[in-house]
């Protein structure tokens, strides 16, 4: 006896493409695709919608604005409304992570509506140091290194540490994986310093000369040349630039092992927006012509995979009115993730929804250890699954998104395509934009060496 059929669908099959199928699931698992896959305890009439996988978001931040515990809560609870159901979290301490990491583990278990893998960002000679123990213990494969850091917020490191990091990244094994936050940090500095004599006042679309192209090319540049010398899986976070993209391309021509991520908000908004701060980001959403520069290298394979950046803020914590100079980076993405990747990628631009979910749940999967567990609908594979209705459309409210953030730098727009049901862990958890299933069941995925 089957648990749950969803029924009726039109599948969407990283890789496979799409066919109609029922999808069986028993004890959280897809155990049956097909027709007529006999008695079942309950039925998901998706007939007219799509099925997707269970969207991955290899790109997190928790716990900037509330506690971790609490926006482990919070934050998964708009994932999981939005059809998210896995998530790749980017912790940062400063002091050593593995007194810390047994509390971040238990958040997720006890808080969470999603799964959740970790980055570890590190910043320190003892944090390289713990690299070996945190795999072996915890199962974290994949370390931030943040080549220009944030003001207030986050440091840059060295060229000098990114290169040691990347040798003791690559000591872990084949799967392990070196991310950057690739911006020149001397660049940055200079173009911050010279927008702000030059333009105490000024709109989003200036923030984008404090945060120039050449910075991150050239960042881009260093990475893949210090990741060449070590051996290292070079994964490029949030590309966010034209010049960027150019070098991207240059380097996977070349066959450099370079995998790269760009963002939702990248790919649907530009920097002339009326919702003008509430768009302020590292680094910056930029012009039009660059977001569809972006959607090519997306739809070329030049770009990998897509995440939110998500980092939620309050309108109190984000401070708007406190303009160019003032204004904190970051923003809630969760809850919108989906819907605007369908409606700009598949409405606006024709993007098949296949290509979708493989830069969208297969590749962020595949690249971060959790494929086929994830990332795709088989047999055997976790019973997560995001039902849409493509032709949905509704304006983008915060409230509505099931998150602690009180704006959104989509919001008051209206966007074409939205999850109806998602189920996880063959369980349905949100129906409608609402959470029908209060009690979390997120847990933490810790990911081992592939075996020789």
């Amino acid at each position: 006896m089957l648990d749950l059929v969803v029924g009726g669908g039109t599948l969407v099959v990283p890789g496979t493409g799409s066919l109609r199928a029922d999808v069986g699931i028993a004890e959280g698992r897809i155990v049956a695709l097909g027709e007529d896959l006999g008695g079942t305890k309950a039925t998901f009439d998706a007939r007219g919608k799509a099925v997707l996988p269970g969207v991955v978001d290899p790109h997190v931040h928790l716990g900037n604005t509330l506690p971790f515990e609490e926006e482990a809560h919070t934050e998964s609870r708009a994932a999981v409304i939005g059809g998210v159901t896995t998530v790749c979290v980017f912790l940062r301490r400063t002091d050593p992570y593995l007194k810390h990491l047994p509390e971040f583990r238990r958040a997720i278990d006890e808080a969470s509506y999603v799964d959740a893998a970790f980055h570890l960002q590190i910043f320190t000679e003892e944090q390289l140091r713990e690299l070996p123990a945190c795999a072996e213990e915890h199962g974290v494969r994949s370390f931030k290194f943040y080549m220009s850091g944030i003001p207030g917020i986050v440091q840059s490191v060295s060229d000098a540490f990114l290169l040691e990091g990347f040798r003791q990244v690559t000591a872990l094994g084949p799967d392990a994986v070196a991310c950057v936050h690739a911006e020149n940090a001397s660049l940055v500095e200079s173009a911050r310093a010279e927008l702000s004599r030059r333009k105490p006042q000024g709109t989003v679309a200036d923030w984008e000369a404090a945060h120039p192209e050449e910075a991150e090319a050239l960042a881009i540049t260093t990475a893949a040349y210090l990741a060449g010398q070590t051996d290292a899986h070079l994964y490029v976070v949030h590309l966010s630039s034209r010049a960027g993209l150019d070098v991207v391309r240059r380097l996977k021509r070349d066959g450099v092992r370079v995998t790269v991520e760009t963002t939702s908000p990248y790919l649907g908004l530009s920097s002339d927006d009326p919702n003008g701060f509430l768009l302020k980001m590292v680094p910056p959403i930029r012009s039009a012509s660059n977001t569809q520069m972006l959607w090519g290298g997306l739809l070329d394979g030049s770009i990998d995979l897509v995440g939110t950046d998500n980092t939620s803020r309050t309108r109190a914590t984000k401070q708007p009115e406190a303009g160019l100079h003032g204004a904190r980076p970051g923003y809630a993405g969760l809850g919108t993730h989906l819907p605007a990747l369908l409606h700009f990628g598949h409405h606006v631009r024709g993007t098949p929804l296949e290509l979708l979910a493989e830069r969208m749940c297969r590749t962020p999967a595949r690249v971060f250890g959790l494929y086929p567990k994830k990332g795709t609908i088989a047999v055997g594979s976790d019973a997560d699954l995001v039902v849409v209705d493509l032709a949905l459309e509704r304006e983008v409210q915060p409230e509505a998104l099931g998150g602690m953030s009180d704006f959104s730098p989509f919001e008051g727009k209206r966007l074409r395509g939205w999850p109806v049901a998602t189920i996880k862990g063959g369980r349905i958890v949100a129906r409608d934009g609402t959470l029908v299933e209060d009690r979390p069941s997120g847990r933490y995925l810790p990911r081992r060496r592939p075996a020789p």
